[in-house]
């Protein structure tokens, strides 16, 4: 998808028209893979970004979905959420989600039926996850399953998919939750780890998307 189309659906939906209204032949498939600088920025960044959906009533809470690769960003996200003031959910696995809630789930649990759908936490050691990178059977099963969980998530019959990515952490973090990363670099005196976006995103082909800044994400919301 062309650049200028990356976050153009949520710049319509903040222009008081839902994305489907303003930009018919755009709205289907990934949008784009937005760069965040840490995972801090980006759990508060894409809850901004689904506040900016509902406070425009360009869809319902029920309609919004977030992939997340873990519990720990499950729980990180649902209070960015709520600092956004965005209801939102964690659901467990074989759950039924709440139908007045955003629905925050594992990616790897069987897909929800939403219409903005944000895959966070893109990054590889994440996606998939460090237990998925061995050269044992196990590991390669695994990692073929996730791969097939994320496959399912950016099929091009859903209607808006945000994949995000932060592509810094802090080394002593990156370590310790095994992110891969072949350099550092030093900002204001704290060790960054540069981390890339996962292995799913580089296998598909074509149909990836395009790379965001998270300033023109935020931008195109009305968010800076």
């Amino acid at each position: 998808m062309a650049p200028e189309n990356a976050s153009a659906n949520l710049a319509a939906s903040r222009n008081g028209a839902p994305a489907a209204a303003r930009q018919p032949q755009e709205i289907r498939g990934v949008h784009a893979l937005v760069r965040w600088e840490s995972p801090a920025d980006e759990v508060r960044g894409i809850a901004a970004g689904a506040a900016v959906l509902l406070r425009d009533h360009a869809v319902l809470p029920h309609q919004i979905g977030f992939a997340v690769p873990n519990r720990t960003w499950a729980i990180q996200l649902a209070q960015a959420c709520k600092v956004m003031g965005v209801r939102a959910s964690i659901a467990e696995a074989g759950e039924v989600p709440s139908g007045s809630a955003a629905v925050i789930f594992d990616f790897r649990t069987p897909e929800r039926n939403v219409e903005w759908l944000f895959v966070v936490g893109c990054t590889e050691g994440l996606m998939p996850t460090a237990a998925a990178t061995g050269d044992d059977e196990a590991s390669r099963a695994a990692q073929q399953d996730q791969r097939a969980a994320f496959a399912r998530l950016v099929a091009g019959d859903r209607p808006h998919v945000v994949l995000s990515y932060f592509a810094q952490a802090d080394v002593a973090l990156a370590d310790q939750i095994r992110l891969p990363h072949r350099r550092t670099i030093t900002r204001d005196g704290v060790s960054l780890a540069c981390l890339a976006p996962t292995r799913f995103i580089g296998e598909m082909g074509a149909a990836r998307p395009t790379t965001v800044g998270s300033q023109r994400f935020l931008r195109d919301a009305g968010l800076n």
